[in-house]
């Protein structure tokens, strides 16, 4: 196996992950709503996410990739920075809010369209 295979594998694992945590924490907050996280639930996503983030680096170095100058890496880029900021409002908004509900709604959309941009290397997937 290659390093880039590696770092491929990698970098797909840490994707199941963070949505899985995402998703996880989520319902865990919707259905106990008083109760608080535990510190490895807060501390974990980013911790994948850390690696995920290496991973793809490390591919991007290893292919020679330019994500300015390739369009449907860069929409993931843009993609992944949305996600993050609908996942923050989702995690700190009320929980069983309208707010919270919308919020994980778009963040789980844009995950997927970051998925379908990486399985398809198209800027609009079809």
């Amino acid at each position: 196996m290659t390093f880039y295979n590696l770092l491929k594998l990698g970098h797909v694992a840490c994707v199941v992950i963070s949505g899985s945590l995402f998703i996880y924490r989520y319902a865990r907050l919707s259905l106990r709503p008083g109760r608080p996280l535990p510190k490895a639930l807060k501390v974990l996503p980013h911790v994948n996410d850390t690696v995920l983030l290496s991973c793809a680096i490390g591919m991007l170095i290893l292919l020679g990739l330019n994500p300015f100058s390739t369009p449907w890496l860069l929409a993931k880029i843009v993609a992944l920075l949305v996600y993050i900021v609908l996942g923050a409002i989702c995690m700190r908004s009320l929980p069983g809010s309208r707010r919270q509900t919308v919020s994980f709604v778009a963040a789980i959309s844009v995950f997927a369209y970051i998925l379908s941009v990486g399985l398809s290397k198209q800027l609009i997937p079809l």
